[in-house]
């Protein structure tokens, strides 16, 4: 007995230690990014007019000329239609789960939930009331490059836009969201297929700049701020994870 209950102990005595180093990561990411929106918006704060020099690299006349580029208009496309499939996609691994769960046992829930949540919150959730709150105008309306309004830095409330308006970008929101796909992927080849995602989805996000629809602190910052919860969800998720799976394999029963 006395065997039984040691063995008990250093298990729960690893997996605690385990917990404690996970929350510690997660712990420093979350610094490591929280630090990383500061010192990006002061960047932009103190210096405003960086956000007009990296657009007007690709303005010709007062047009962006690569707008019409369709190699770039082929990554925004398939950006965007990627999302119509995605999401639905993972809704539905969690529906097989929950209606068939001796069936589809090859995917835990908790995975898909935390993709479907990294998009709720980040692109949707934060990039959309940002928007409204901070009203901020996109780069090919400004007078500099042919259009009426005044341009405002990042983070100064604006009553130029009332709807879809600038910061932060919502693709690049999108893009950083996307990286949640990671969590499919096994961890011993995770780092190496983030070394090749991740290149990926910033030029996604860079495209919008390219295009004159957001500047170089809206794409910046909607990643960052997309990040940053993105960890406080996974922090969550994992720390939940056997719950999660639990609920969903057994709603249907229940």
């Amino acid at each position: 007995m006395w065997k039984f209950a040691l063995h008990s102990w250093s298990f729960a005595s690893v997996g605690s230690r385990l917990r404690s180093e996970a929350d510690l990561n997660t712990d420093k990411a979350v610094a490591l990014i929280g630090m990383l929106i500061l010192s990006t918006s002061f960047v932009f704060v103190v210096f405003p007019r960086l956000d007009l020099t990296v657009s007007r690299l690709f303005v010709h006349g007062s047009a962006f000329w690569l707008m019409e580029n369709p190699f770039l208009q082929a990554v925004r496309d398939v950006s965007r239609q990627s999302q119509i499939y995605l999401l639905p996609f993972m809704a539905l691994l969690i529906a097989l789960r929950a209606f068939m769960p001796l069936r589809f046992c090859f995917c835990p829930p908790h995975k898909p939930l935390f993709v479907l949540l990294s998009f709720a919150a980040g692109p949707l959730v934060i990039v959309q009331t940002l928007k409204i709150l901070i009203g901020r105008v996109r780069p090919r309306e400004l007078v500099e490059f042919g259009g009426t309004a005044d341009f405002t830095p990042v983070w100064q409330f604006s009553a130029a836009c009332s709807r879809n308006c600038s910061f932060p970008s919502g693709e690049a929101a999108a893009a950083a969201a996307a990286l949640s796909l990671l969590v499919f992927v096994s961890a011993r080849y995770r780092w190496a297929a983030a070394l090749i995602l991740t290149p990926c989805l910033l030029f996604v996000a860079f495209n919008r700049v390219i295009f004159g629809a957001h500047f170089l602190s809206d794409v910046m910052l909607g990643w960052l701020l997309t990040m940053f919860v993105m960890v406080w969800i996974w922090r969550w998720v994992d720390a939940n994870a056997k719950a999660i799976d639990r609920f969903f394999t057994t709603l249907v029963v229940k």
